[in-house]
């Protein structure tokens, strides 16, 4: 999908730690996944993994005593900025994700019961949906009001190397709330939206479609819950390279 995030392949002088060609390989994979993948759950979970990986490689530079040398106070200070609006993007994608499976759930306690018209116990879904769909938009304004800068190439690479990583990180993130609001999609999000017309409605086609997504959302809940848990330990590194 298209994305409003400008992703730079990623130029690193020879000889450098193999970390930070680690930290390369992993940026021009995840460009290249952003470019060429369609939307979907499994993509969005490939990324994901893909974005827990680079902070990992991020994280074991940042260990290094000639990465902290040549950090200075201000660098490091504008990088935990960053950190705490991918962090925020992150909880609000769990939060959204878990509001989806509840009203799944409601979804398919009501179907299984059979109580009252099905059609009724769609447009319930729906609202729930509309209300999530608003979160979503409005992460995604924030976004844009917040688009990352193009970095300098004056930077010193270790602070060039954590800025394209927050750039990537957002695009990752834009790519996941457009696939939540079914923007520009044709998959299985959309596929149980799909079938509320106004017409009688097949609780056996619905409960296995509402499945297939419930477990879709599982997926990318395990994917961001440890993602977040490395992001965490990122900054957590950034906040004792600042204090020491």
């Amino acid at each position: 999908m298209a994305t409003n995030f400008h992703i730079r392949s990623i130029s690193l002088p020879s000889g450098t730690h193999p970390l930070a060609a680690s930290i390369k390989e992993q940026l021009n994979r995840l460009r290249t996944s952003q470019e060429t993948t369609t939307s979907s759950s499994s993509a969005l979970c490939h990324k994901l993994d893909g974005l827990r990986k680079l902070y990992e490689c991020v994280d074991d530079l940042l260990q290094l005593n000639e990465s902290q040398q040549h950090l200075s106070n201000e660098s490091v200070e504008e990088v935990l900025n960053g950190s705490v609006k991918i962090l925020d993007m992150c909880d609000i994608s769990r939060d959204v994700l878990s509001q989806m499976k509840k009203c799944l759930q409601e979804l398919e306690s009501s179907l299984r019961r059979r109580r009252g018209d099905d059609n009724e116990v769609c447009e319930g879904y729906m609202i729930s949906r509309k209300n999530i769909s608003m979160v979503v938009s409005k992460s995604l304004k924030n976004m844009k009001r917040s688009e990352t800068k193009r970095v300098n190439s004056d930077l010193d690479s270790t602070i060039k190397m954590l800025k394209d990583s927050e750039e990537m990180s957002l695009a990752v993130f834009e790519s996941l709330f457009s696939l939540i609001s079914q923007s520009k999609t044709n998959n299985g999000w959309s596929s149980v939206c799909k079938l509320f017309k106004p017409k009688r409605i097949s609780c056996e086609s619905l409960l296995r479609q509402s499945e297939d997504l419930n477990s879709s959302i599982q997926e990318l809940e395990q994917n961001l819950e440890c993602l977040y848990r490395r992001l965490v330990k990122t900054r957590v590194s950034l906040l004792n390279i600042l204090n020491n």
